[in-house]
């Protein structure tokens, strides 16, 4: 994949793998080495140490001396904390985007769900995270306030990196399309306790599924849906 000839290269590179993590590229546990990054995205060495040191700062990955850097597996607990936090965040939310919403914002968010169903087909993992991401942050922009928006994307981009190996299941990516829609429809009937419940459901469907046998500890948990 060459790097894009716009903008800032140590960005370009840490949206890219960011985006990685999130379409299970680099999932959970794994090592991100900084010569194959170079050769896989065309960049130097300067510019993959800059982009790994910064998503290390956001807490997305974790540096071990003397063996480079991991992508961080956020514990059961420490995900029901950040799946806490979100509901709080993006519940309150729900009144500034009724309040705020213009049919600009709300069509951002129809392509963004419409984006996410292509991808969905396509089973494309990369493509599937992008879009989910947009859609999301689409959703968050309507409450006009960009401090809660980079907060709640923040908290969210957090939980999916807990989220285990890969892109989630068949049944929950369905279940997500579903939310997606469900969430736009309420948006556009003024219906704000349906979006807030919606919201609930989305954001812990991860926590329907048992614990599996082979948790260490009981603390990882295996993703079945996209939030």
């Amino acid at each position: 994949m060459l790097k894009s000839t716009s903008g800032n290269e140590i960005a370009w590179l840490q949206e890219r793998l960011r985006l990685g993590m999130s379409g299970g590229r680099f999932p959970a546990g794994s090592w991100l080495r900084q010569d194959t990054l170079a050769e896989q995205y065309g960049v130097s060495r300067f510019v993959v140490r800059g982009a790994l040191e910064r998503l290390a700062e956001m807490g997305s990955i974790e540096h071990v001396p003397n063996r480079g850097y991991r992508v961080r597996h956020w514990s059961r607990r420490e995900r029901e904390e950040l799946t806490e936090a979100r509901l709080v965040i993006e519940q309150a939310m729900v009144p500034l985007m009724m309040a705020r919403k213009t049919p600009a914002g709300v069509a951002m968010v129809r392509r963004a769900m419409v984006g996410f169903e292509k991808a969905v087909r396509e089973q494309d993992g990369e493509a599937m995270a992008l879009a989910n991401h947009g859609f999301h942050r689409a959703l968050a922009d309507l409450a006009g306030n960009a401090a809660l928006a980079r907060q709640v994307n923040w908290l969210r981009e957090q939980g999916l990196r807990g989220a285990g190996p890969g892109w989630p299941r068949v049944a929950g990516v369905e279940r997500s399309l579903r939310e997606h829609r469900d969430m736009l429809s309420a948006l556009e009937a003024d219906d704000p306790m349906a979006l807030q419940g919606v919201i609930h459901q989305h954001l812990t469907a991860w926590q329907e599924r048992p614990r599996g046998a082979g948790e260490e500890g009981g603390n990882q948990v295996t993703d079945t849906t996209t939030t």
